[in-house]
């Protein structure tokens, strides 16, 4: 199992949790987007919520391990793994 920690801009797409666990069998490794789209099966709507035009929102970043994924959709998740999506911080 792997936590996933939902923006607050989108907890109300799945039921208001902070986090879901999401499917990865041990020794599976697979992409952030599988894993998205394994919880849009669960929360359909969570993917198109987080995506433009194939690729993550603009100025959205994730994080796996407390490390920034830097290849983003590409980057390679793993049973046990913390990934947090985090929106921009807006202030004025």
């Amino acid at each position: 199992m792997t936590r996933v920690h939902i923006p607050s801009l989108l907890r109300d797409r799945v039921g208001g949790a902070e986090s879901v666990e999401a499917e990865v069998a041990s020794g599976e490794r697979i992409t952030v987007r599988q894993l998205l789209e394994r919880l849009d099966a669960r929360y359909p709507g969570l993917l198109d919520a987080l995506l433009y035009e194939e690729d993550l929102l603009p100025g959205i970043a994730v994080f796996i391990d407390n490390d920034q994924a830097l290849m983003g959709l590409q980057a390679k998740v793993e049973a046990g793994s913390e990934v947090r999506f985090l929106h921009p911080i807006r202030g004025g």
